[in-house]
């Protein structure tokens, strides 16, 4: 059936601020610069969300981790899964044995991005990939898995479980997620995000439906635009918490499509 997108854009982001379009993300000292787009970017047309955002800080030494997201998306904004599967897996099970245990169908998006770790007074890299799955549904409201792979400095597998949450106006949706604290190696500083890359959409997943009977195939709409953009563009909300106890909010826009 189709539903709002009440979760698929999000996780959206340490990974959920992913979004927007470049804004400061804490109070003096730490910032993000991101960018995102539809593509295609035609109104009430189906299309792959993909979102870039570079964090930095300007105080020395390790950044604070996030540690909770909550991300409103605009008004207007569909998720067309008529067809898609769904992961019954739990997210311990997920985490256990992997993405096996979910459908392809099931796979929403997808992301990858650069962790940073001080070890002896260098930051080294710690490159991690991410996996997005609908998880069946609580209580009417949209679940969604989120797997999360590094192999270094230590390897890593993590499952997330991001949930739909009521969104105040002008927004249409809201998707929160908490992201545990984990420690790296022994006497080093707890890891942070340097930058993050994520796409979600519904490209190569289909499904058979009987047309006259006859059987066609169809391909999944996935995320599909508004049909209408605000004067300066769709507005978004993220609200992102840090291990330091740090509270930030942010209420960006995304640019409204071009007109075809």
């Amino acid at each position: 059936m189709l539903c709002k997108a009440r979760a698929l854009i999000a996780a959206l982001l340490a990974f959920a601020c992913m979004l927007i379009a470049a804004v400061a993300l804490a109070a003096d000292t730490e910032t993000v610069t991101i960018d995102a787009r539809f593509s295609p970017d035609k109104l009430g047309a189906p299309t792959n969300l993909s979102a870039t955002a570079k964090f930095s800080s300007a105080a020395p030494g390790p950044q604070s981790p996030v540690t909770k997201v909550t991300a409103y998306a605009p008004a207007g904004m569909l998720v067309d899964v008529r067809g898609a599967g769904t992961c019954a897996a739990t997210a311990a099970k997920l985490e256990a044995v992997g993405p096996s245990v979910c459908p392809a169908d099931s796979r929403v998006g997808f992301g990858k991005g650069i962790g940073l770790f001080e070890i002896a007074g260098e930051n080294v890299p710690g490159p991690f990939t991410l996996e997005f799955f609908l998880a069946r549904k609580e209580h009417g409201h949209i679940v969604m898995l989120i797997y999360v792979s590094a192999v270094t400095p230590a390897t890593e597998q993590l499952a997330l479980v991001a949930r739909e949450v009521r969104a105040p106006k002008p927004y249409g949706f809201g998707i929160t997620f908490d992201v545990p604290i984990i420690p790296t190696l022994p006497g080093a500083a707890l890891g942070w995000v340097d930058h993050v890359f994520l796409t979600f959409g519904a490209k190569n997943v289909a499904y058979y439906k009987t047309v006259h009977g006859k059987k066609k195939l169809v391909h999944v709409r996935g995320v599909v635009v508004p049909t209408t953009c605000p004067r300066g563009g769709f507005p978004i909300k993220a609200i992102i918490g840090f291990a330091d106890g740090a509270m930030v909010t942010v209420t960006p826009t995304i640019p409204c499509p071009h007109k075809q």
